[in-house]
C-alpha cells in the first residue's frame, strides 16, 4: 500500500454524485484579483492577459521568445490551468526600450490591457480569484444546491488540491525516491516543488484528523487564528472567540517545518529513513487556514442538467477542494475514475 493516500476526508459521509468537468475551457474560467493596480512607469512592461487553451509557463516563454529576452525576465504571480478560459498578468523587464512597437500576437491569447510597472511580480501576490464553473451530466441538481448553501454558509476545508501532488501522485513519490538516494533531479526547481508538496500532504492530513473529529472550522488551543483573506492573524488565546463564527477569522495551523508533531495518521511516514533527511531540510515559517468561505458564491442553471457556479478565493485555494465536498468530477477522458488533474507543476491554480 502505499505511503500517501488520497483522497482526504470529506465533511458530509453521504454519497456524491458524478458530474462532467473541464469538457471544453469555457467551463472552467479563471479571473486574478490582483489587489492593486499597476504603477504606470518603470522597468517592467506589465500585461493583462485573457487566454484559452494555454498554460502560464507556455505563455511566460512565448513571451520571453517574442521581446528577445531571458525567461527570468518574465514573471507571474499564479500558474493557471491550460484547459480553461484565464485571465491572468505578466511582467516582461523592459528597461530603456521607450514605446514598445509590435505587441505580441498569439492564437487564443488577448493582451487586454498594457502598461509599464515598477517592480517584478512575485508568485502569490495577487489577492484572489474569481472562478466560473459549468458542471454537466448534474442528475440531481437540488442535491448539489443544497451542498453548495452549505458551504456558502460554513465555508469548506481548506486542503491543497490533488494537483499539488503531480499526476498520479508523482511529486511525492519522487520526493521519496530523492531523498532515499540523495539524487537530486535534473532541474533545481523540482526541489522546492517536491518538498512543497510534502508539506502540502502533511497539511492535508491533519487537516483531515480535524475533518474526522468534526473541529475543523473551530478555533482549538494551540492553532493560530487568521484573519479573512489575509496571512496575518495571532495565536489563539480564547477558543469561544465570536468571529470565528461570523468567517472574520479561521482556524489555521503551520505547515511543516521540521520540527513539529505530525497527525497520527502519518506515523508509518515518520518511521521511514528518508524522512529524517526531510525533517533537515529548510522550510520557510508559513500558516495555513484550515476553512475558507467563499466570496460571492452563486449558482445559475442555464440549461437543464447544468449547473453554472462562480465565486472567488483567497490565493492559495484551490476550487477543486470546494468543489471536491459537492461531487465527484469527471473529466471527460477519465470519467468512470478518481478525478486527476492534468500534468503541471503543482503551484497553486489560480
Amino acid at each position: 500500500m502505499s505511503l500517501f493516500e488520497l483522497p482526504f476526508t470529506d465533511v458530509s459521509k453521504a454519497p456524491k454524485q458524478d458530474v462532467l468537468f473541464k469538457s471544453a475551457p469555457e467551463d472552467f474560467q479563471v479571473f486574478e484579483i490582483m489587489g492593486f493596480e499597476p504603477s504606470g512607469d518603470g522597468e517592467h512592461l506589465w500585461l493583462d492577459v485573457l487566454k484559452k487553451g494555454k498554460n502560464t509557463q507556455d505563455l511566460a516563454r512565448d513571451l520571453a521568445k517574442h521581446f528577445n529576452v531571458d525567461k527570468n525576465a518574465v514573471a507571474y504571480s499564479g500558474l493557471k490551468d491550460k484547459n480553461a478560459i484565464t485571465r491572468q498578468c505578466f511582467t516582461v523587464h523592459l528597461p530603456g526600450k521607450g514605446k514598445l512597437i509590435g505587441m505580441p500576437v498569439f492564437r487564443d491569447v488577448d493582451i487586454v490591457n498594457k502598461t509599464r510597472h515598477n517592480k517584478k511580480l512575485k508568485t502569490g501576490v495577487h489577492q484572489g480569484n474569481q472562478f466560473i464553473i459549468t458542471l454537466r451530466d448534474v442528475s440531481d441538481v437540488e442535491e448539489l444546491i443544497g451542498r453548495l448553501a452549505t458551504i456558502k454558509e460554513q465555508g469548506f476545508p481548506n486542503y491543497f488540491g490533488h494537483q499539488r501532488f503531480g499526476f498520479d501522485r508523482s511529486n511525492l513519490t519522487n520526493a521519496m525516491e530523492w531523498l532515499i538516494t540523495g539524487k537530486r533531479p535534473r532541474q533545481r526547481f523540482l526541489e522546492g516543488m517536491y518538498l512543497s508538496a510534502l508539506r502540502s500532504y502533511i497539511f492535508n492530513m491533519s487537516l483531515a484528523e480535524r475533518v474526522a473529529q468534526g473541529n475543523w472550522n473551530q478555533l482549538c488551543a494551540g492553532d493560530f487564528a487568521q484573519f479573512d483573506w489575509s496571512k496575518s492573524g495571532f495565536v489563539v488565546e480564547n477558543t469561544d472567540d465570536d468571529r470565528c463564527c461570523h468567517g472574520e477569522i479561521h482556524p489555521a495551523i503551520a505547515l511543516f517545518d521540521g520540527n513539529h508533531q505530525l497527525p497520527d495518521s502519518l506515523a508509518e511516514l515518520a518511521d521511514q529513513s528518508w524522512f529524517d533527511k526531510f525533517r533537515k531540510k529548510r522550510f520557510s515559517p508559513e500558516n495555513r487556514s484550515l476553512r475558507i468561505i467563499p466570496k460571492g458564491l452563486s449558482w445559475t442553471l442555464p440549461e437543464e442538467g447544468v449547473l453554472q457556479v462562480s465565486f472567488s478565493l483567497p490565493t492559495g485555494s484551490y476550487a477543486t477542494s470546494l468543489l471536491k465536498e459537492v461531487c465527484e468530477l469527471q473529466e471527460p477522458e477519465r470519467k468512470n475514475t478518481q478525478y486527476s488533474p492534468e500534468r503541471h507543476s503543482p503551484e497553486k491554480i489560480g
